[in-house]
């Protein structure tokens, strides 16, 4: 089960005595509580330790929530409506960087990768008392988780006060406030908005938070910026240029309140065009600067669901994989069947073939036959390789390879004849 406070309550158990006095000091101890002043109920905020710890109450009226009932046959049978608080808690981590809420880090910076992060909220009575403030804080299982046995401080906190503990869709706006040029201080606020709920039942899932009367929970923060000794990175020396780079600030509660809810649910629309494929790339995740709206229906553990990202997600992590590794591997074995038979028919031609000239000696002689039928084809009928003895000479002379070449020059010189008289050329 997701953890509630986690150890900001835990922290705060253990130092109670520093907590702000806006608790009645005779209901700091659960253990020596004053019945009449700690039975008063609380206001919408309480500065439980000023600075850096505070609880907020929003109602929630006319609102669906989940009672366990054992004379239920179904769970819608026990799904009922009525009023009841939603439980925040603001607090700062322990270096004083990060304000968290429900144990979720919000400011100063909201991270949307892979999703933004997942508010779980107890849903408590209508009225909460001081007395049950502190039942709360004494808790060491905020959580509550069902498969530990509570201890005994935990009774009253897990069993008498929660209705259930649900996950909300909320508007969140964050802007920057003054500065305070006295105290060199820097100021933000930010709100969130209970919009809905996702009560985890298949009967009626989606719960929805339209009240115009509900309120929204608003935090103002104050920042110092930590001034940093020696050279920054990217500075070789103190009197470096510095490279542009975000101050780092040190952060304290100022306020917590609630304020009139600024949103309005807008009726179903059909997306035009350029809105899908301005969704396809993710402009639409913030609706403008600083302001986001969360609903646990557009997103999953993958990113906001119809974005490219998440399509990319889907089609690696896609869950039948197997059936195309199924039908590749077919087709491939398939192309191995085909060349196999392919090269045994052509094996068998050539054994049949083989058979047929009764072995190797008929294969040879076959061969001899063939080469010697081809060169009676190219050579006249008339020539013999051997000259026949009974051959008269009127029949052709034999056939030979050797060239024919001139007869050899006589032994003897020639007698010279006398060269003819040059004739004379008249002039």
């Amino acid at each position: 089960m997701i953890i509630l406070f986690g150890l900001s309550l835990v922290s705060l158990l253990l130092g109670r005595g520093t907590a702000s006095d806006v608790i009645p000091a005779k209901c700091k101890d659960i253990d020596h509580l004053d019945t009449d002043t700690c039975a008063q109920p609380i206001e919408d905020a309480v500065a439980v330790r000023a600075g850096s710890f505070y609880t907020a109450n929003v109602r929630c009226s006319d609102c669906p929530y989940y009672k366990w009932s054992g004379d239920a046959a179904h769970y819608e049978n026990n799904i009922l409506i009525g009023d009841y608080d939603l439980f925040f808690n603001v607090t700062l981590t322990h270096d004083r960087r990060t304000v968290l809420l429900n144990d979720q880090p919000f400011f100063p910076k909201l991270s949307t990768l892979p999703r933004p992060p997942l508010v779980y909220t107890p849903q408590l009575l209508p009225v909460f008392t001081f007395q049950n403030l502190s039942s709360a804080l004494a808790c060491r299982q905020p959580a509550c988780p069902g498969d530990v046995k509570f201890e005994d401080r935990c009774t009253e906190w897990c069993g008498e006060l929660r209705l259930e503990t649900t996950e909300i869709d909320y508007v969140y706006i964050t802007k920057e406030a003054e500065h305070d040029a006295v105290e060199d201080e820097q100021h933000w606020e930010f709100s969130i908005d209970a919009i809905g709920a996702f009560g985890g039942y298949l009967e009626n899932p989606k719960w929805g938070f339209d009240n115009p009367s509900q309120k929204m929970l608003k935090v103002v923060v104050a920042g110092t910026e930590i001034k940093r000794k020696g050279p920054r990175p990217g500075q070789e020396t103190p009197f470096s240029p510095v490279d542009d780079e975000k101050a780092i600030y040190e952060y304290s509660i100022v306020d917590v309140e609630l304020v009139d809810r600024v949103f309005t649910f807008p009726p179903p629309r059909t997306l035009s065009i350029w809105a899908r494929i301005s969704k396809l790339f993710g402009n639409d995740i913030w609706e403008a600067e600083g302001r986001l709206v969360y609903m646990s229906r557009d997103w999953d553990t993958e990113g906001k669901k119809g974005t490219l990202p998440h399509k990319f997600n889907d089609f690696i992590h896609w869950h039948s994989w197997y059936l195309v590794g199924i039908i590749v591997g077919s087709v491939l074995a398939g192309l191995v069947v085909v060349y196999g038979l392919y090269r045994c028919y052509f094996w068998m031609r050539q054994q049949r073939e083989l058979m047929r000239w009764n072995g190797i000696e008929d294969v040879w002689d076959n061969l001899r036959r063939e080469r010697e039928e081809e060169e009676n084809a190219l050579l006249h009928g008339g020539y013999r390789d051997e000259p026949d003895e009974r051959s008269s000479g009127s029949h052709p002379r034999r056939y030979t390879d050797d060239l024919d070449t001139m007869k050899p020059l006589p032994t003897r010189p020639l007698p010279e004849k006398p060269l003819p008289d040059i004739p004379l050329i008249e002039a």
